[in-house]
């Protein structure tokens, strides 16, 4: 069902993740037509505190924590991600000694409640296996006073037509991108198509965000293809 998470696509789709991570980057800029560093930099800059102690969920190879140390220099961030090499390549590019690794789930956070005061989930949260549980369980780690959430991710525009032809971008055009980006591993990007499936519409998305969080600001871009998204605890 629409807006549950991944559910049964969710170990294809992590292949497909710890397979690309030489790629990652590269494609990144190329799907958002350069503009993804600038999404995750507005978003950080309007809700990062300095020496605040940050979650990096989804961490990836660490893109947002590296952009988030650009801008405060004294955050302390522990990066979490269910994939080896992900956690690998992100101690690799990341390398700063205010950094904790650790794998882990979306669904079961290894953290004790009220951990952090902010949450960053940059292009990450619809690879959550369960987006309810997964949300359940950012709010259960955030500081329930003044605990803040901070989302960076592709859009599903509320639009049918809006959302049919993005839907085309992401199952048809982006793994040709890929493909003559850098070879036959592009095709992999074939299987990001499920998490924009899975994903739900940005109205969705803002409504059962409502549901957990007591504040939550939407910001749409490149016609819905993309949202930065604040809520706080």
């Amino acid at each position: 069902m629409t807006g549950r998470g991944l559910q049964e696509d969710w170990e294809q789709v992590m292949q497909v993740l710890s397979r690309i991570i030489p790629i990652y980057d590269k494609m990144n800029r190329s799907m958002s037509f350069g503009r993804d560093i600038h999404w995750r930099r507005e978003g950080l800059k309007g809700i990062l505190k300095p020496g605040a102690n940050v979650l990096d969920a989804g961490c990836g190879p660490g893109v947002m924590s590296r952009v988030a140390f650009e801008l405060y220099p004294d955050l302390k961030i522990t990066l979490l991600d269910p994939i080896d090499a992900m956690l690998e390549e992100a101690q690799t590019r990341v390398n700063n000694p205010s950094c904790t690794f650790t794998k882990g789930f979306f669904e079961d956070m290894p953290f004790p409640d009220a951990t952090f005061n902010t949450v960053v989930c940059g292009f990450s949260i619809r690879d959550a296996r369960n987006l309810d549980k997964a949300l359940s369980e950012i709010k259960r780690v955030l500081n329930p006073n003044g605990g803040r959430l901070l989302i960076v991710e592709i859009g599903k525009p509320d639009n049918r037509l809006a959302r049919w032809l993005l839907g085309g971008y992401w199952r048809l055009v982006v793994p040709f991108m890929a493909l003559l980006r850098v070879g036959k591993r592009g095709l992999l990007y074939s299987a990001i198509y499920k998490t924009y499936r899975r994903h739900p519409t940005n109205s969705q998305l803002e409504a059962k965000l409502r549901s957990f969080f007591r504040e939550v600001a939407l910001s749409s871009k490149m016609g819905g293809g993309a949202v930065i998204i604040t809520c706080s605890r």
